[in-house]
Order: structure tokens, then sequence, then C-alpha cells
């Protein structure tokens, strides 16, 4: 091995540690909840503003997405990160709860108005 082989295998084997410690293993997230807002709510000023205050109150993360392909991706994301508890707000559970719930039987799946997230993450959290 050349010299800057040997520089770049020493620079790929720091990269690799660092890539792994930045993807959370599901234990990382366990007992936490999430709030994924969609659809109209995503764009309403008012649902914006309680699923932030609940965000914050509840110390859960807080998710905005407009699509279909959003709400699925992202739904999917916390349920394989381990999230225990995900509450929906607008977001169309057919297209994007049904599939990732099948596959994740372990992640609760609660769908809430925005008024409602109070209590909807009480439990979550």
């Amino acid at each position: 091995m050349n010299r800057i082989q040997m520089k770049l295998a020493a620079v790929a084997g720091v990269l690799a540690v660092f890539a792994g410690s930045a993807i959370a293993s599901p234990e990382d997230n366990r007992s936490k909840g999430a709030i994924v807002v969609a659809g109209s709510a995503a764009t309403d000023k008012a649902a914006l503003a309680s699923a932030h205050a609940v965000a914050d109150a509840t110390g859960s993360d807080l998710k905005v997405v407009k699509t279909n392909a959003e709400q699925l991706g992202v739904i999917h994301m916390l349920a394989a990160r381990g999230y225990d508890t995900v509450v929906t707000v607008g977001v169309d559970r057919r297209t994007a709860v049904a599939p990732v719930a099948d596959k994740y039987p372990r992640v609760r799946f609660v769908a809430a108005k925005a008024n409602g997230l109070g209590a909807a993450m009480s439990g979550a959290v």
C-alpha cells in the first residue's frame, strides 16, 4: 500500500466511526413520542402553534410535512428509529400510517386534532 492509499484508508476509517455514531440506535429514542402534522394542518397557523407548544412542553419531536410521500417517509423513519408513540394531525392514515403500523406493530399511532394534541401526547411520553 502506498502512502496515499494508507492516508485514504485512515480517513475512511475515521469517517466510518463518525458516521456510525451519528446513526441513532432504536434505544436512543425509547419512551419518546413524536408529532407529525400534515395536510391542511401543516399550513394552519393555530394548528402549528398548538403543535409547537405541545412538542416543547412534552419534549417530543415535531415534524411538519406537506405531501403524502413525506408523510409516509417521516412516519416510517420515526418508527424505524424506535419511537414508542407517533401522534398524527392531518395525516392520511391509509397511505402513511397503515403500511408502517403493519411493519412496526410495537409503535402506537394516535390520530388527533390540533386542539387535542396535549391529551394525546400526555400518554405518549
